[in-house]
């Protein structure tokens, strides 16, 4: 069985590493625009990808499977909106400050699942 996995995620995330992992186990570490191909026994595996505290939902896979791997457009706006947030808060308003701490942990906790998209290309 083999599993083609590229990573396609831009600039963010682009100074470490994204491990991709295969049934629970770490199987390749991938840089920017980097790609690896996975071989296993089974004829369905579970990937996923994680980089820290960021990671991706499982994606259940057959043999000879194309996988991309891109950031979640929803977790990046987040992002962007909570350090927007922080910043108009320091300059305007303790209130707004506050807003952006929430967000950021909203943003942690819906990022350790989510960051990243693993997505079947044809």
């Amino acid at each position: 069985m083999a599993i083609h996995v590229k990573r396609n995620t831009g600039m963010m995330g682009g100074l470490a590493k994204v491990a991709v992992i295969v049934d629970g186990q770490p199987a390749a570490k991938l840089g920017t625009d980097e790609d690896t191909t996975v071989s296993l026994g089974d004829k369905t595996v579970k990937l996923k990808a994680k980089q820290w505290f960021f990671g991706s939902k499982e994606l259940e896979v057959v043999d000879k499977a194309n996988v991309e791997v891109r950031i979640n457009m929803a977790a990046l706006l987040l992002l962007l909106a909570a350090i927007v947030c922080l910043i108009l808060g320091v300059i305007l308003s303790p209130i707004i400050t506050a807003l952006a701490v929430i967000l950021f942990f909203v943003c942690i906790i819906y990022s350790s699942k989510n960051w990243f998209q693993l997505i079947k290309v044809k």
